[in-house]
């Protein structure tokens, strides 16, 4: 009997987020295994009543139908004795047996998972914070992680999408389903160039708990957490507890204190979270184990000084960039009023243009919120 079939067994009868899967398999082994010793399972209590039930009258041959029905669909079973399962998955107390999945499974196990959440209502500020950094993060080869929920994890999606580079969307709801429907097409370019996640099979209906449980798993697959924009009490703040509990690094942009959705990432960050005001303060902080694999940071060896404009040539920016890097060329540093001033760029174009720079060695930012050619 194909082996998915024990795992989707397995999957049914512990419901999602369930935490006794690592028992079980320290014990037992293996899904296989743990239906043929359900009974005893059961009779230990190992498992709550409610699975109890489901476990002792449900057998993995009920599961050719739905194992079909995800192939015909064109979506992938992922179950948690394959290599491809996402390693830092594993690493968690609750992880899915079973991921269903659209687009590049490989994505997953990426060296840098860098998951980005924040409000569904953000300010201007947060979304010209949100495309800055995530342009940052998806050009320097980071793969971003976020619930594909309006707002700020659109954003970050879209960063990848127009980097092309993967991205993961973590879906609270069936694979099969996607909400907010707006983002359906912005889901299609995901699966082209990433992959969309869920642990929850085709026709499941929705609960809202399910979004509690997507926000474990974001937290669960990055290596590191980046917050944007949040109130104190949200679904935002849930992440990033799961992410504390499971020893992830968390990022919290500083914002303004008379901003409600600032509440949440400023007292992030005086309890002890990064401060991450532009890309370079979380990608320089992983460089040295993650280099060479990611370019745009890495230290090289001094080479002789190539001339601007060759500079230019061997680099793909952007015209927006191009125009900054001109602007920069006087031998003092400027601000951002004078650098929007003389390009006609609005404070977002100039602060994603000066990330495109900064990351090609062209720019470097001085105190004041000063910035110099290099």
């Amino acid at each position: 009997m194909d082996e998915r079939l024990y795992w989707l067994w397995l999957a049914h009868g512990l419901g999602p987020a369930a935490r006794q899967l690592p028992q079980l398999l320290e014990q037992y082994g293996s899904a296989k295994q743990i239906f043929a010793h359900r009974m005893e399972i059961c009779r230990r209590r190992l498992v709550t009543q409610a699975q109890q039930r489901v476990l002792a009258t449900s057998r993995p041959e009920q599961f050719f139908e739905s194992l079909a029905r995800h192939e015909d669909a064109g979506v992938q079973i992922l179950v948690y004795s394959e290599e491809a399962y996402p390693p830092l998955l594993r690493q968690i107390d609750s992880p899915p047996p079973v991921l269903y999945l659209v687009g590049d499974a490989a994505c997953l196990s990426s060296l840098l998972m860098i998951g980005m959440v924040g409000t569904r209502r953000p300010s201007a500020y947060g979304m010209d914070a949100a495309r800055t950094l995530a342009d940052g993060f998806a050009k320097a080869g980071a793969v971003l992680v976020s619930g594909l929920a309006e707002g700020l994890d659109s954003e970050a999606h879209r960063a990848a999408v127009r980097a092309q580079v993967p991205t993961v969307a973590v879906l609270g709801t069936a694979i099969d389903q996607c909400f907010p429907a707006k983002n359906a097409p912005l889901r299609e370019q995901i699966e082209q160039c990433g992959a969309v996640i869920s642990e929850f099979p085709i026709g499941t209906p929705g609960k809202p708990a399910y979004f509690l449980a997507r926000n474990r798993m974001i937290a669960g697959l990055s290596k590191v957490l980046c917050v944007v924009e949040a109130r104190m009490r949200s679904g935002t703040m849930s992440t990033v507890q799961f992410a504390l509990d499971y020893g992830r690094d968390v990022y919290a942009v500083p914002g303004s204190i008379f901003s409600p959705l600032s509440e949440g990432t400023n007292r992030l960050l005086a309890e002890g979270a990064r401060v991450l005001t532009k890309p370079q303060d979380l990608l320089e902080d992983w460089a040295q184990e993650l280099m060479p694999q990611y370019h745009g940071i890495e230290k090289q060896a001094p080479q002789e000084e190539i001339p601007v404009q060759q500079k230019l040539s061997l680099c793909t920016l952007s015209r927006k960039a191009v125009c900054l890097e001109k602007c920069l060329l006087a031998s003092r540093a400027k601000g951002m009023e004078e650098l929007c001033r003389e390009t006609g760029l609005s404070a977002g174009e100039v602060m994603a243009a000066l990330t495109e720079l900064e990351l090609e060695g062209l720019c470097v930012a001085q105190p004041g919120r000063l910035f110099l050619h290099s």
